[in-house]
């Protein structure tokens, strides 16, 4: 029973792993189309509209043309889409297994590296 809570233990490291070496973000970028200024709170309020109706932009997706239309309808020009990677997402050549590529990851302010060939 002991292995099987180590199993678990390390299939959630994993997993957790998986996540952090994969983390960024997308940050789009709407301009205020209408004559009277208008702050992040107005901004955020029709997002969550538009989240509602066609769902959140995913990271490492265009955002829809009817997600765009959607902001346009409340006053919010898209601009353009910043796309944010954590250093984490670098690759470099294992120096002691040539062919494999590593990334480095921080969990917990625990620091490691995850190599393999893919």
């Amino acid at each position: 029973m002991k292995r099987l809570g180590m199993k678990r233990s390390g299939l959630i490291a994993v997993l957790l792993l998986a996540g952090a070496v994969n983390a960024h973000a997308d940050n789009d970028i709407y301009n205020n189309a209408l004559k009277q200024a208008r702050d992040n709170d107005a901004l955020h309020a029709d997002t969550v509209m538009c989240d509602a109706q066609f769902g959140v932009p995913q990271n490492g997706a265009a955002t829809s043309r009817e997600y765009k239309r959607c902001m346009l309808s409340r006053g919010w020009r898209f601009s353009h889409t910043v796309r944010e990677r954590t250093t984490q997402n670098r690759m470099y050549p294992d120096p002691d297994n040539p062919g494999l590529m590593c990334k480095d990851f921080t969990i917990g302010g625990i620091t490691g590296s995850s190599c393999s060939n893919f």
